[in-house]
C-alpha cells in the first residue's frame, strides 16, 4: 500500500511539472501558429510568451524587430518597434536583478518626455530609493516580473509575470521562470542597444542564442 501511495505522489509531481512546462508559462518558438496570440495582422511572431496564470505576455517579430505586448481578450495588443523600447528590467520579489536602458542621445531625449517620478520608481531597486521591502522566505521566490518601458505617453509601462507563486529557488519551476525571463531580457537588451546605433546597422540579426 505504501508503495502505491508513493508511486501516486511521484506521478502527481511529474504531472504538475509537465503541466507547467507544456501548458503555458513558457516561451514558444516559431509562434506564428500558437493559440491565443492576439497580435495585429502583419505581425509574425518568432517567439512568444504568455503568463501561466494571467492574460499578459510578449511576442517578438524577428523580421520587423518589433515586440507585441499581449493583452487580455477585448484589449488591443500594441506592437512596438525596437526604436521605441526605452528600458527593460527584471525584478525578483521586488529586487532589481537586471536592467537595460537607452543611453544614446536620442534615447535620452525620448526618456525625458516619458519618465515621471512614479515610472522611475518602477525601474529602481527599492534599496536605491531608501525603501524597505519584505523579501520572500529564505530559499523561496514568489514573483519574477519583466517590466518594459516604451515610448508611449498613454501607456508607457508594461509588466509581465514569469513567476507568480511561491517556488523553491533552484527548483524546476523557479529555474524555468528564470531561464525564460533571462532570454527575453537578453533579447530586449539587444534591441535597446541596437536602437542606439546608426540605422545602417539595424538590419543585423540578433544572436541565435536569444531564440533558445
Amino acid at each position: 500500500m505504501n508503495i502505491l501511495i508513493v508511486s501516486l505522489l511521484i506521478f502527481l509531481i511529474v504531472a504538475a511539472i509537465l503541466a507547467f512546462s507544456l501548458g503555458g508559462g513558457g516561451t514558444t518558438k516559431n509562434a506564428s501558429a500558437a493559440p491565443g496570440l492576439a497580435c495585429p495582422p502583419g505581425f509574425t511572431p518568432a517567439l512568444a510568451y504568455k503568463e501561466k496564470y494571467g492574460d499578459n505576455g510578449i511576442a517578438y517579430d524577428e523580421t520587423q524587430k518589433a515586440i507585441c505586448i499581449l493583452k487580455p481578450a477585448g484589449q488591443s495588443s500594441p506592437v512596438i518597434s525596437f526604436q521605441n523600447i526605452l528600458a527593460a528590467a527584471v525584478f525578483e520579489d521586488n529586487t532589481l536583478t537586471a536592467k537595460s536602458v537607452r543611453i544614446d542621445e536620442s534615447g535620452k531625449q525620448l526618456l525625458s518626455h516619458i519618465l515621471t517620478d512614479e515610472i522611475k520608481a518602477l525601474f529602481q531597486d527599492p534599496a536605491e530609493q531608501g525603501e524597505e521591502h519584505s523579501p520572500a522566505a529564505s530559499g523561496t521566490s514568489s514573483n519574477i516580473e519583466l517590466r518594459i518601458l516604451i515610448n508611449d505617453p498613454d501607456q508607457p509601462v508594461h509588466q509581465i509575470q514569469f513567476l507568480n507563486m511561491e517556488a523553491k529557488k533552484g527548483g524546476v519551476i523557479h529555474n524555468e521562470a528564470v531561464s525564460h525571463i533571462k532570454n527575453w531580457q537578453d533579447l530586449l537588451s539587444y534591441l535597446i542597444r541596437l536602437a542606439g546605433k546608426p540605422m545602417a546597422q539595424s538590419s543585423q540579426n540578433p544572436p541565435t542564442s536569444y531564440s533558445q
